[in-house]
């Protein structure tokens, strides 16, 4: 049964896995509670947020410790402009985003200028540490209470209506984001997370490819914080913190990064984790911290690792064991 699994082609397995998932969630939401629902409505944007992040971790192989910049700034931006300058909500939304590309293109210039990992990874953290506490001592944006006011759509005021139209917005995004995978450009920016000097051989400039890339991102962070904006009716500083960005590096890391559906299955985990475990224990961060530590050291790659990073890792056990022993 498992090997006429895997004959069946990645891209088929792909659309069944996905059609399958977004039954499961739709079906359920019709049937539950509206808290619940509320938590299907977190759960399904932070997909979205993690997959966005994923494709600088997963594909750009960058250190994304301060996505949350655009998760944070997105929500910020929209409530902002509709609540505090009483901007018209067909403005103010597409206004939110295009501020955020800005912020993602000047961001992502400053953090690949020296186009080091280690660098981009602290400098997209810093970026991310300034603008949390700027969020926490300006009162004209709340301060530590935050922005809050009627942020939601006209036709989705309920909290069902709201999750509805999240889940079909987040649902279009995952669908942008699995062909933007399957484009030559994303071969491009793999080829740059495996041999950078290679690539600027080749007449490549990887600066370019990577700062596309993480304006990519950034734009895909920003409509989950525009939605979250929406879930939440206002903007407030967790959402912006660098805990947020961590979050989501984790989401990638226990799905799997180098699979489409890793950080899908890690947001689901980690969201029910942070959520639903305080109803039961205090501990629950400590059970955080047991699952991270098991899928390090037994689950490298993630749950959901693809083909080509097992049998990578199955031919370089091989080949060491096939070395001969003095």
């Amino acid at each position: 049964m498992l090997s006429k699994l895997r004959d069946i082609p990645q891209i088929k397995r792909d659309i069944a896995m996905g059609i399958f998932s977004l039954l499961v969630i739709f079906i359920a939401s019709l049937m539950v509670s509206d808290s619940v629902i509320d938590f299907l409505c977190r759960m399904v944007i932070y997909m979205l947020f993690a997959a966005a992040c994923n494709i600088l971790l997963g594909f750009g192989g960058l250190r994304p410790l301060g996505q949350a910049t655009y998760f944070g700034f997105g929500a910020y931006s929209y409530v902002f402009l509709m609540v505090r300058m009483h901007i018209p909500m067909a403005a103010a939304l597409p206004a939110a985003i295009v501020l955020s590309i800005l912020l993602a293109t000047l961001a992502g210039s400053l953090c690949l200028r020296a186009n080091d990992d280690m660098a981009f990874a602290f400098l997209n953290l810093g970026i991310n540490t300034l603008l949390f506490t700027m969020t926490q001592k300006l009162q004209i944006i709340g301060s530590d209470t935050g922005i809050t006011g009627a942020t939601r759509l006209p036709f989705a005021i309920s909290t069902s209506a709201n999750f509805h139209f999240c889940f079909a917005v987040c649902s279009v995004c995952l669908v942008i984001i699995w062909f933007f995978y399957r484009t030559p450009f994303a071969a491009v920016l793999k080829g740059s997370r495996e041999n950078t000097e290679r690539l600027t051989f080749l007449g490549y400039n990887t600066r370019t490819v990577r700062l596309v890339a993480y304006v990519f991102s950034g734009f895909f962070c920003a409509i989950a914080g525009v939605l979250y904006s929406m879930r939440n009716m206002g903007a407030f500083p967790t959402i912006i913190s660098p805990n947020a960005s961590l979050d989501a590096v984790i989401m990638c890391l226990i799905g799997g990064m180098n699979s489409f559906f890793g950080p899908i299955l890690g947001a689901a985990i980690i969201t029910t984790v942070n959520v639903q475990l305080p109803i039961v224990t205090q501990y629950y961060q400590a059970i955080m911290g047991i699952i991270i530590v098991l899928s390090v050291l037994f689950l490298q790659g993630g749950i959901l690792r693809d083909k080509t990073t097992r049998d990578f890792r199955s031919k370089k056990r091989f080949r060491k064991e096939a070395e001969p022993h003095e």
